[in-house]
C-alpha cells in the first residue's frame, strides 16, 4: 500500500487534491515549500488545513513525504490557504530575484524602530555586507547570525573585507519580499568589522552554527560592531 494510499484509508475517503495514478504533477521538496510558506505566515497545520479545505493529518502529511503528486485544484486550495503563487510552491521563482510582481494597490511606507530592526536581525539568515575596497564598493551575500547585537558571518580571511581597515565604514543589509502580499522590509546596520580572534569570543562565535552556503574555506569569522541600525516597512493599507 502506497504512502497516500495509506492516507486516503485513514481519511476514510479519496481526498480529491491527489492525482490518480499514472498522473504526474508537482514533486519533490513541495512540501518543504508548504512548511516554510506557513511558518513565515505563523500559521499552525489545522489553520492551513481549514483554509484549504484539507484533512490536518493529511497536510501533515504533505508536508513530510518526500514525494507528492497535487492536482491543478489542490495546488490552487493550498496557493490561496498559504497567500502565495502556486509557482513558488512549485519551485518555479527560485532563480528569480523577489520583488518581480505588481504594486499593491495602497502601499504604506514607515519605518521600523530600533526593537523592531533587532528582532527581524535576530534571526539571522543571509544578508548583504557592503563597502569599499580598492576604490570599488563591493557587495557580496554572507550567511549570519547575531551576537550580543553585533553581526557575525564567516569568510575568507585573505579576501577583501579581511583588509578592512579597523575604521573603515561598513554596511550590512537584510530584507524578506512577500511577492504574494506586495509587502516587505527591510534593515540596514552600519559599524566596523573585525576578524575575531579572542579565543573566549572565537568560541562564542563557533557555537552560533554559521554554515556558508558558498562553502571552500571561509574558516575565519568576523564581527561587524553595529553602530547604527534603520529598517523601512512596506504594507498594505487596509
Amino acid at each position: 500500500m502506497s504512502g497516500v494510499t495509506k492516507w486516503r484509508a485513514r481519511l476514510g475517503r479519496r481526498d480529491p487534491t491527489t492525482l490518480p495514478t499514472g498522473e504526474t504533477g508537482a514533486a519533490g521538496d513541495l512540501g518543504r515549500r508548504i512548511a516554510t510558506r506557513r511558518a513565515d505566515l505563523h500559521l499552525t497545520i489545522d489553520q492551513v488545513a481549514d483554509r484549504a479545505g484539507m484533512a490536518p493529518d493529511y497536510l501533515n502529511y504533505l508536508e513530510h513525504a518526500p514525494t507528492v503528486n497535487l492536482s491543478g485544484a489542490g495546488l490552487t486550495r493550498l496557493s490561496l490557504a498559504l497567500e502565495t503563487p502556486i509557482k513558488d510552491l512549485l519551485g518555479g521563482t527560485q532563480d528569480r530575484a523577489g520583488g518581480g510582481g505588481r504594486a499593491a494597490p495602497d502601499p504604506v511606507l514607515t519605518t521600523i524602530d530600533r526593537d523592531q530592526c533587532e528582532a527581524l536581525l535576530q534571526g539571522g539568515g543571509i544578508g548583504r555586507v557592503a563597502f569599499r575596497a580598492s576604490e570599488q564598493l563591493v557587495v557580496f551575500p554572507v550567511n549570519f547570525r547575531v551576537l550580543d547585537g553585533d553581526v557575525i558571518f564567516r569568510s575568507e580571511n585573505d579576501g577583501s573585507v579581511g583588509h578592512l581597515a579597523p575604521d573603515e565604514p561598513v554596511s550590512f543589509e537584510i530584507d524578506h519580499i512577500d511577492d504574494a502580499m506586495s509587502e516587505g522590509w527591510s534593515v540596514l546596520a552600519t559599524g566596523t568589522v573585525h576578524v575575531i580572534v579572542e579565543p573566549d569570543e572565537l568560541r562564542r562565535a563557533q557555537a552560533l552554527g554559521i554554515e556558508p552556503w558558498a562553502g571552500g574555506d571561509r574558516h575565519t569569522y568576523f564581527r561587524l560592531g553595529v553602530t547604527a541600525l534603520t529598517g523601512r516597512l512596506i504594507s498594505v493599507a487596509g
